[in-house]
């Protein structure tokens, strides 16, 4: 698959989104823009009629956006400007050449407009959750070919769902509540419809569910984040293993290291002691057993690095997302000796937060927003050329990028 309009834009952007610090540093009705340059006019917006179906994969995105800027909570929207309260959100395919297919629009409800949350492995359904503060949360399952949504509603707070793997014909949810003083959360697996198929017996793990999880590429077993580390559970629900990481304690289960094969988890863990958390760290947990491995160093609290997050292998080098002051997370490379150095992206503000959405080869896509919050643009990155390009959001389309999920199969 060609990168057209990508590579031509590469050089030619700068993120529209030019975005101030977490400090109140303006009252004005518009967040502060960067100037960008020339936008090429390579890409196109076009129908989901359009969409070359067989073409769909590496390289694919499927984004939220909406017309209406990210503002700061200081901040009012300018007269005639959309705001989050009046404006339809829009629901995009992207393709490696930044083309963008509308699939559907999303008008507002009592619950808000909805959240994106998980695309189906066989690529052609998204999941989204609509859902307000003492209101039942509403799971919406829209196939992207037909512009279609069905929709259930679940009357216990829904944190995170999920498609079941490979194709997504089920849905994994988590929900919490207080029991006993304490935080209780809840993993269940549903059909399309809402019917439960199966609750996990988290309770039954010798150790605190926390509520991550990170699912078998065939579908046939989780991984599930604990207070003491990790604990691989088949689809029927049984343990099947317990996988300790020493010095750790409480462990998020990231992603398979190896791509689509389940034998080495990327875990981030934090350190407790009666006085004190330490910031996360990145392991490579084998699945099977065997000593855990460190990628990234052990941090103090002090510097850039708050928290490593998660981590990406490109031919450039390994990249790590790490969490940095005042809620904001950056982009860092892995050095040798496991520390990590923040990354420069061309076009991005300095103080902007950047997310990484996923890879395409040998570049990142991000998401840069201002921290606290802002408007946020969809960039492609390509560290070896040190090149990047808007592919959704200021100056190409305005707006802000709600939420993006790169494509990733039947993983």
């Amino acid at each position: 698959m060609k990168l057209r309009s990508i590579a031509a834009l590469a050089g030619s952007l700068v993120l529209g989104a030019g975005l101030v610090s977490c400090a109140r540093s303006s009252d004005t009705n518009t967040p502060a823009m960067a100037k960008p340059s020339t936008v090429s006019a390579a890409s196109v917006e076009l129908p989901a009629t359009r969409v070359p179906w067989a073409q769909v994969g590496p390289g694919w995105l499927l984004t939220l956006w909406s017309p209406a800027p990210g503002l700061a909570p200081w901040q009012t929207p300018a007269p005639g400007q959309p705001t989050v309260a009046t404006a339809r959100s829009t629901l995009y395919l992207i393709d490696p050449d930044g083309d963008r297919y509308v699939v559907t629009t999303f008008p507002l409800s009592d619950a808000g407009a909805p959240t994106l949350a998980d695309w189906s492995g066989d690529g052609s359904h998204a999941l989204l959750i609509g859902r307000s503060e003492g209101l039942p949360s509403t799971i919406m399952n829209v196939d992207l070919k037909a512009g279609t949504t069905s929709a259930f509603t679940v009357a216990a707070p829904v944190n995170e769902a999920r498609y079941s793997r490979p194709t997504g014909a089920a849905i994994l949810m988590t929900s919490s509540r207080i029991e006993a003083g304490s935080d209780t959360t809840t993993l269940k697996r549903v059909d399309l419809t809402g019917t439960e198929q199966l609750t996990y017996p988290t309770d039954q793990i010798g150790s605190i569910f926390r509520g991550t999880y990170l699912a078998a590429p065939d579908g046939t077993s989780l991984v599930l984040g604990t207070s003491t580390g990790l604990v691989v559970m088949g689809n029927d629900g049984g343990v099947l293993a317990t996988l300790s990481i020493p010095g750790e304690s409480e462990c998020r289960p990231v992603s398979w290291w190896d791509g689509k094969s389940t034998a080495t988890v990327l875990a981030s863990c934090d350190v407790h002691t009666p006085t004190q958390t330490f910031a996360s760290r990145l392991w490579l947990v084998p699945v099977a057993g065997g000593a855990p491995t460190a990628l990234t160093a052990p941090l103090n609290g002090t510097g850039p690095d708050l928290g490593d997050l998660d981590a990406w292998q490109l031919p450039s080098g390994t990249f790590v997302q790490a969490a940095g002051a005042c809620g904001n997370q950056y982009l860092a490379k892995l050095n040798a000796d496991g520390t990590t150095t923040p990354v420069s992206v061309p076009g991005v503000d300095a103080h902007s937060s950047i997310v990484v959405v996923g890879v395409d080869g040998t570049s990142l896509y991000l998401q840069a927003s201002e921290g606290c919050p802002g408007t946020r643009s969809l960039v492609r990155y390509d560290p070896a050329a040190n090149t990047s390009a808007v592919v959704l959001g200021p100056p190409i389309t305005g707006g802000d990028v709600k939420a993006a999920i790169s494509y990733v199969g039947t993983r």
